[in-house]
């Protein structure tokens, strides 16, 4: 191809009939405008259709609202079973953490008292074989010292471990009560 060929334009020519500018109405058009009953019988059907459709209008919001309605009321439900269901677990499992710890605490006590017995069941013996080596007073009382700091060692880090636990708890619980009570007031408000 041409470069000349390329650059050629072509215009063409539309007449405009200035009568149909000025009024663009068909002659059917004319026809249904000049009849007197058919633009009565076209404004009543009009309006007939127009409150039809609005009354299905109405109609499909009015359903939407309460399908919505039902909707929300069966979230809310669900939501507060469950925010339930977590509160009744988290109790729980505080009772169960409690009873727990009183058993163990009870255990550890148990153990406490078995290993006093034992110690001084052990000394009075061993006193006998090393008394010309130690006297009487300061090897017992040492012994039950030691044995005493030992035990209260023990059962400080078992409170401190019980004490976090309960207070993990008790924080987990606090946050359910701020959701359940945000979320009721979300809910007062929205409806």
């Amino acid at each position: 191809m041409d470069a000349s060929e390329m650059n050629t334009s072509i215009s063409f020519e539309i007449p405009l009939d200035e009568e149909k500018t000025r009024s663009p109405r068909t002659p059917r058009a004319t026809h249904l405008l000049g009849s007197p009953n058919r633009s009565v019988l076209c404004e009543t059907d009009l309006a007939e259709r127009l409150g039809k459709a609005d009354q299905r209008r109405c109609n499909v919001l009015e359903e939407t609202r309460t399908r919505n309605a039902q909707v929300v009321r069966k979230v809310m439900t669900v939501r507060e079973q469950k925010v339930q269901e977590l509160l009744n677990r988290s109790t729980d499992m505080l009772v169960n953490i409690e009873e727990d710890q009183a058993r163990k605490a009870q255990r550890r006590q148990q153990a406490i008292e078995e290993k006093i017995n034992l110690a001084k069941k052990e000394a009075r013996p061993n006193l006998i074989i090393y008394l010309p080596f130690l006297s009487l007073r300061k090897w017992n009382p040492e012994l039950m010292r030691q044995i005493y700091e030992d035990m209260s060692n023990k059962e400080n880090k078992r409170r401190s471990y019980i004490q976090g636990i309960v207070e993990h708890c008790q924080h987990e619980v606090a946050k359910v009560g701020q959701v359940r009570s945000r979320r009721s007031m979300n809910g007062s408000v929205s409806n």
